[in-house]
């Protein structure tokens, strides 16, 4: 799906949630072929001349800056709900999201209204469309960085979207940086190489600017060194948190946690943050991070037990299985199994094979997602297993229907391979058992925001 330029981007009347969205991602490629940018090196340049027109709203807040290819969401949740349950006014930007556009850009843990995003996109706008070869993530964050300064937060909590060193977010000058586990992935853009991967995202540290990594192969790690050696930037490589319960899953998750709780720990030390040990522990332990190895809560009646994860390469998948195997170790499981066609997929389809007989295929509704008969070309393209059961279904609900009625009463169901199909079998779970979400859980705004679709003619050029 696409959509096509409006005419024009200036509105003749207020905007509606509806209208502002659409103008925000009006030359939008969702389906993984956009152009390359003419001047990808120039990105931050012209992120910073129209930061500049608006009055350099990123100027107005102290950031926490956070990369990595696996765990930069959970991390940056960690660190927002530290920094929140310590008294500061927060905001949260991450990317992408599961159920609502809204979730990106949160503050003080709510999600950004319609009213005010539509506001803020209208008035951007006009500085936005002045400058050429402006990303969609690129106004995307413009408008985070204005609500975070209109709110008046006291930090913002700032995710990388891909990458870090040409990243539209590396326009900040952070108090500290996180870098979470380096492994390969969107190589088309970063490089096919772990060193290449590791130096973009070592392009987010600051002079003299304090940093904290995860455990990494050495090869990622001599680069992270090197590059903070350049900077004079303190390098420090964390250990797992073990002093709270954590609301995540998983020795991953542990480290991901270390890096928050060093990197809040680090802005103590320099002065900028106050400390409690009782608040911090309290934030650690009411952290919110769906579709990161989440059990879904079971309905009363008779049901398969159900873990949605967004793994999406080889390296995450590995994660979730070692997890698992050390949760329920022997435990059988089926998988509910959709990729995105921009991804290396068969490293991930090998391991899936490897590690359960069953495997159910869906396709979810984004337009990069792998259709159903071209995975299922891939599985077959593997060595065979006697024993396998593989399924092709049309929804997330036969998946569902298809791998309950394949596993055994003793197992459960893995929904996995992407963000949307994870997030996409957490919305159908909440339509066969309603009531088992919170209410304040993102779920409820599932459906909630527009399709995107090119703008009526009312609302061209002026």
């Amino acid at each position: 799906m696409s959509i096509r330029p409006a005419p024009g981007l200036v509105p003749t009347k207020p905007l509606t949630y509806e209208e502002a969205i659409g103008i925000l991602f009006h030359d939008a490629r969702f389906d993984g072929r956009a152009p390359r940018s003419n001047d990808p090196e120039g990105r931050l340049e012209r992120m910073r001349t129209v930061l500049a027109a608006l009055g350099n709203p990123q100027e107005r807040f102290r950031t926490v800056h956070v990369t990595g290819t696996k765990g930069k969401g959970s991390t940056s949740a960690y660190t927002e709900s530290i920094l929140r349950h310590l008294g500061y006014r927060t905001g949260l930007f991450t990317s992408p999201h599961l159920h609502s556009f809204r979730e990106r850009i949160r503050v003080d843990g709510k999600l950004i209204s319609q009213e005010t995003c539509a506001g803020l996109i209208e008035r951007a706008l006009p500085h936005l469309e002045t400058v050429p070869d402006l990303t969609v993530f690129g106004r995307i964050t413009v408008i985070a960085f204005l609500c975070f300064a209109e709110a008046g937060v006291d930090w913002a909590v700032v995710e990388v979207g891909v990458g870090g060193r040409l990243d539209s977010t590396n326009v900040v000058q952070p108090a500290v940086c996180g870098i979470t586990h380096v492994s390969m992935d969107h190589m088309h853009m970063l490089g096919d190489t772990l060193e290449e991967i590791a130096a973009e995202k070592a392009g987010i540290i600051k002079r003299e600017r304090p940093v904290f990594s995860a455990p990494q192969k050495e090869r990622a790690r001599d680069v992270l060194r090197r590059v903070a050696g350049e900077m004079d930037a303190p390098l420090t490589e964390v250990t797992r948190c073990r002093r709270a319960p954590l609301p995540l899953v998983g020795e991953h998750q542990q480290i991901n946690a270390g890096i928050a709780f060093a990197m809040v720990r680090e802005l103590h030390r320099q002065g900028l943050t106050r400390w409690d040990d009782r608040l911090v522990d309290r934030g650690l332990s009411n952290t919110r991070w769906p579709c990161r190895i989440e059990w879904l809560q079971q309905p009363e009646t008779e049901s398969l037990p159900l873990v949605v994860d967004c793994a999406h390469n080889v390296d995450s998948l590995e994660i979730l299985l070692s997890t698992l195997a050390q949760i329920h170790p022997g435990r059988p499981f089926t998988f509910i199994f959709g990729v995105n066609r921009d991804k290396d997929i068969a490293p991930m389809l090998k391991r899936a094979v490897a590690a359960s007989p069953r495997i159910v295929l869906v396709q979810s509704r984004h337009p990069k997602a792998l259709p159903v008969p071209e995975l299922r070309s891939a599985i077959d393209a593997l060595p065979s297993k006697d024993d396998s059961a593989v399924i092709a279904a049309p929804s997330m609900r036969a998946g569902l229907e298809a791998a309950t009625r394949i596993t055994s009463p003793d197992g459960y169901l893995v929904g996995t391979g992407s963000v949307f199909v994870a997030a996409e079998l957490r919305e159908t779970w909440h339509e066969l058992h309603p009531g088992l979400f919170a209410a304040d859980d993102w779920i409820h705004e599932a459906n909630t925001d527009p399709q995107l679709a090119p703008l009526p003619p009312a609302y061209g050029m002026i």
